[in-house]
């Protein structure tokens, strides 16, 4: 870009030397004139540069824009897969709870069975035992009473068998249920990283296109600062331009009029500004939120501990049945019954989702003891403050 001094020096010589006018020659005045009108045409072909890169920048933004607007659509389509995660992530969370539900109306029945055995077995043994069942056949007064009581006594052994069985049952049951509960909580983990690796994702494009939007518009606006500011000098250079014409012609009539010089008066040049219009493109998008329905959650600071099977004395089962050795890797913590339920599941942070399945002596009040699989992992854990949610 050529360098405007010249003209700036130029318009001040003009306007000082008004009153003087008639005293330029018409060589010097042509001269000036050529001089304006060169400048002129370095400032058009300048103008004409910065606006083409003006409309290569816009044609960028343009492009941008519809990128900015693909990425919208895409961020549409994984909040969608988000929201359906998340309503995955209830109904996974309802599930455990029901079979923990389940869990504990069939433990309540084992016991009841139970207590129906052990009663009968300690009965048995105060009578004497099994033999009490010969005694009571072979006391038969006759064919029917003998008949009648072998019926009796076989009745009883069935009622016991049968109790033994629907007994057996249940606690396989017991079993089937933890074991399921374990693995619908591993698939609650899972989703819940993969919702918060599309919510980072769709972070990260969003920031990314804002950012070279603004990268863009920064330029454009620069540009067209620059067009403007040609612009202005442009017209001030016409404007100089037409004040020399005037004075070559004052020039050339003096000239002629030897006789009688004429004193000009030309007006002190002005400057004027206009202001362009500034080209705007502005892309919104718009957040869908949805609100899912879902049960009122309730979340509070607790102390928090680690443990391994070893440290909680080696049986590797927790207090609610489940087996730690055969599910080295599933999410159990201990807890304060009286604080979280016993069966609940529970998401604590730096953790993930857990079933609250075990107590200890230790723990009372807001404090947890996470089960890791590991003593380096528990070492790791140490002592922290974290926030846990009871679904």
């Amino acid at each position: 870009m050529k360098n405007t001094l010249t003209a700036i020096t130029l318009a001040t010589t003009i306007v000082i030397g008004t009153s003087f006018i008639g005293n330029y020659s018409y060589a010097e005045s042509t001269k000036d004139l050529n001089d304006i009108q060169d400048q002129r045409k370095d400032i058009k072909e300048d103008l004409s540069e910065t606006e083409s890169k003006v409309t290569e920048i816009i044609s960028e933004i343009d492009g941008l824009n519809h990128e900015i607007e693909r990425v919208n659509q895409i961020i549409i389509e994984k909040q969608a897969l988000i929201d359906d995660t998340e309503k995955d992530i209830n109904n996974t969370i309802s599930e455990v709870n029901e079979l923990q539900d389940e869990i504990k109306e069939l433990e309540e029945s084992i016991e009841k069975r139970y207590d129906i055995l052990k009663n009968r077995v300690s009965s048995y043994q105060q009578a004497g035992g099994s033999v009490n069942y010969l005694e009571v056949i072979f006391g038969s007064e006759s064919f029917g009473d003998f008949i009648s009581r072998v019926s009796t006594v076989t009745k009883i052994v069935e009622s016991d068998t049968s109790l033994m069985e629907q007994l057996e049952d249940d606690i396989k049951q017991v079993e089937e249920n933890q074991q399921l509960a374990l693995e619908k909580l591993d698939q609650l983990n899972t989703m819940k990283l993969e919702q918060e690796e599309a919510l980072n994702e769709i972070n990260e494009q969003k920031q990314q296109n804002e950012q070279s939007k603004e990268a863009l518009e920064s330029k454009r606006n620069e540009l067209t600062a620059l067009v403007e500011e040609l612009e202005s000098k442009d017209r001030n250079l016409a404007s100089m331009e037409s004040e020399v014409k005037q004075s070559i012609e004052a020039a050339k009539q003096n000239e002629e009029q030897k006789s009688k010089p004429e004193q000009t008066k030309v007006a002190n040049a002005t400057t004027s500004s206009s202001q362009s219009a500034n080209l705007e493109h502005k892309s919104k998008v718009e957040d869908n939120t949805k609100t899912n329905d879902k049960k009122e959650e309730k979340t509070f600071t607790v102390t928090s501990t680690a443990y391994t099977v070893q440290s909680a004395g080696g049986s590797g089962i927790t207090y609610t049945g489940i087996n730690l050795r055969k599910n080295p890797n599933t999410k159990v913590i201990a807890v304060d019954p009286s604080v979280i339920p016993l069966g609940s599941v529970v998401h604590v942070e730096g953790y993930g989702y857990a079933i609250a399945g075990d107590i200890g002596s230790a723990i009372k009040g807001k404090k947890i003891d996470v089960y890791v699989p590991t003593q380096q992992a528990a070492k790791n854990w140490g002592v922290r403050k974290v926030k846990v949610t009871i679904q």
